[in-house]
Parts: structure tokens; C-alpha cells; sequence
């Protein structure tokens, strides 16, 4: 398993404190409140349930989130599950779903071609054994190892670099043809570190020029502040499980 998938594989135990991470309000100095836990089932009226369960899936050797959710992949399986050791499948349900949600999904570096300048360069990484953008990510997470990558792949530093930023940017592996994921990174936010910097109203802004700038106005594009300040707040989270480190200029 590379370094990010691990870095997200949490053990099983911390299901109760990740759940609420994900459901703690976050309120706005302007009155606004939100989560991170929006798109996740797993809400406080479950936790005592999970309690529950975490001892069960403990003993049958499911310490890690990867492997209970291996465990429930199917329907069949969840069933089987529930039966042998009385969690409710409804709980099992809600798992399988924020599980496959929350970790990563190793895509093909040939899928990230079209929002790379130079897909040769993702070439080359893939004939040095980084197949996705996880692996890449983990190769480069330091700028010494991105200077050895460079160096083992022929690839100039500054390609490294860009191409790391861009594996890092879509780690999920998720929601890479969304439009507005697309401009942020076109526009030069492109970083989890930028994020987690910026404020609603500043990327606002940016985002509103990059638009005008580039006659997409046309399109209902620019986000609400609900939106961007969710993602200022994932990208904070992001960088807690694996921050990959920039020089400062």
C-alpha cells in the first residue's frame, strides 16, 4: 500500500472521532454554518451503534477502514457480515458508503493526460513503475524526492513538480471532470496548502476574473461560499492526513 492510501486507511477505532471531525458545525464569523460531513451518511444518532460494532470487526481481524470495507463490498457479503456478528445492516450500509467515500482512488496516469501539458511526462513516470497518481504522490511528497524522481525519470525538475501538484490536487480520484475543479487549478489554485491559505471571498474574486477573463461567462460557474469555504476546510483536513511539502519562495 503507498504512503497516501495508508495515510487514509485509518484504523476502525477512529471511526467515533472521525465521524465527528465530519459533523462538528462550523460557524462563520458572518453567521453561516456548515460541516464537512455533508455528503456522509454516518451522523452523531449512529456513533453508539459504531461503538458497538468496532470490538466485533476488531475480533474478525477488520482493523482498518480498507478492510472492513473489502468486507462488505457487496451485498452478499454485508449480509453474511451482519449475520455472524449482529450489526445491523443498516450501520454496514452507512459504512461501505463514507468509507468508499473517503479513501482515495488510484486513477491511471493516462486519465489525467488531458489536464497536463506535457503528457509525456506522465509517460515517463509510468514506465518508472508510478502507475497513478497515489504512487506519484508518494514518490514526490518531499522536494528531495521530487529532485530524485526528476533525476531517475529525465524529466526537469520544474515537469516534477507540476505534475506532482496535479496527482496531488486530484488525490481523491474523484470529480476530476467537474468544471470548477478544472478552473481552480487552471487559475492557479492548485495547491491543498493554497486552499487552506485562501478565503471564500479572495477565491471568489479569482475565480469571477479567471471567468471574465476567459469568456466563460456565459455558464453559471462561480461557487457559492458555502462551496468554497467547504473546501477550504477539506483542503485543512487533507493536509492533516498528507501535506506534500513546497519550498518557500
Amino acid at each position: 500500500m503507498n504512503a497516501v492510501l495508508q495515510a487514509y486507511d485509518l484504523p476502525v477505532e477512529k471511526l467515533p472521532e472521525f465521524y465527528r471531525r465530519l459533523n462538528q458545525p462550523i460557524i462563520y464569523p458572518d453567521g453561516m454554518v456548515t460541516s464537512l460531513g455533508i455528503i456522509y451518511w454516518g451522523r452523531e444518532e449512529h456513533l453508539a451503534e459504531i461503538d458497538r460494532a468496532i470490538p466485533k470487526l476488531v475480533e474478525l481481524g477488520l482493523t482498518r477502514f480498507s478492510a472492513v470495507l473489502q468486507a462488505i463490498r457487496t451485498p452478499t457479503s454485508a449480509k453474511k457480515l451482519s449475520e455472524r456478528t449482529g450489526i445491523p445492516p443498516a450501520v454496514l450500509r452507512i459504512l461501505k458508503h463514507d468509507i468508499e467515500l473517503w479513501l482515495p482512488t488510484a486513477v491511471p496516469l493516462s486519465q489525467l493526460a488531458p489536464f497536463q501539458k506535457g503528457p509525456d511526462a506522465l509517460s515517463a513516470l509510468a514506465r518508472n513503475g508510478l502507475s497513478d497518481q497515489l504512487t506519484v504522490i508518494s514518490a514526490g511528497q518531499t522536494p528531495v524526492q521530487r529532485q530524485a524522481l526528476a533525476q531517475r525519470t529525465g524529466l526537469e525538475a520544474g515537469t516534477v513538480d507540476e505534475v506532482v501538484r496535479l496527482c496531488d490536487f486530484y488525490r481523491t480520484g474523484k470529480n476530476l471532470e467537474h468544471i470548477r475543479a478544472k478552473i481552480y487549478y487552471a487559475m492557479g489554485l492548485d495547491t491543498w496548502q493554497k486552499w487552506a491559505e485562501g478565503t471564500a471571498e479572495d477565491i471568489i474574486a479569482r475565480f469571477t476574473r479567471y471567468i471574465e477573463e476567459h469568456h466563460l461567462v456565459e455558464e453559471r460557474l462561480v461557487p457559492w461560499p458555502k462551496e468554497v469555504r467547504n473546501g477550504i476546510e477539506w483542503a485543512k483536513l487533507h493536509l492533516e492526513i498528507y501535506a506534500v511539502q513546497w519550498m518557500i519562495t
